[in-house]
């Protein structure tokens, strides 16, 4: 189960090509995140979504590996989706400056629009 035909090749790409849709689906973007997550909650949520995302992606990788009989699949979700969780990572620590909370939007609350 190691071999690299054109329809292994082309589910590798369309499983590789899924995992920033898993991770975007449950996570903000990069600028959203170093933005807005100054609170722990707020970190403690965006990893349980790390996680959610790439165990979808995984199991994309998983299921095209299966129907391709190569691991190639596989393999390149779980190193697509670690690069793009380290791209997470690195918004989460490395917060803009000016960066608060997202319920903290400088004094203007919903509800009290005027």
């Amino acid at each position: 189960m190691d071999v690299m035909t054109a329809g292994a090749a082309g589910l590798f790409l369309l499983a590789v090509g899924e995992v920033p849709n898993y991770l975007s689906g449950v996570l903000p973007s990069w600028m959203t995140i170093r933005r807005f997550s100054a609170d722990e909650r707020d970190t403690v949520t965006l990893r349980a979504g790390e996680a959610f995302g790439a165990g979808f992606a995984v199991l994309v990788g998983a299921g095209a590996s299966l129907i391709a009989s190569s691991w190639w699949p596989l393999i390149g979700t779980l190193v697509a989706a670690g690069l793009l969780i380290c791209g997470y990572e690195w918004a989460i620590r490395h917060p803009h400056d000016d960066a608060r909370p997202i319920n903290d939007q400088g004094g203007w609350q919903i509800g009290n629009a005027k």
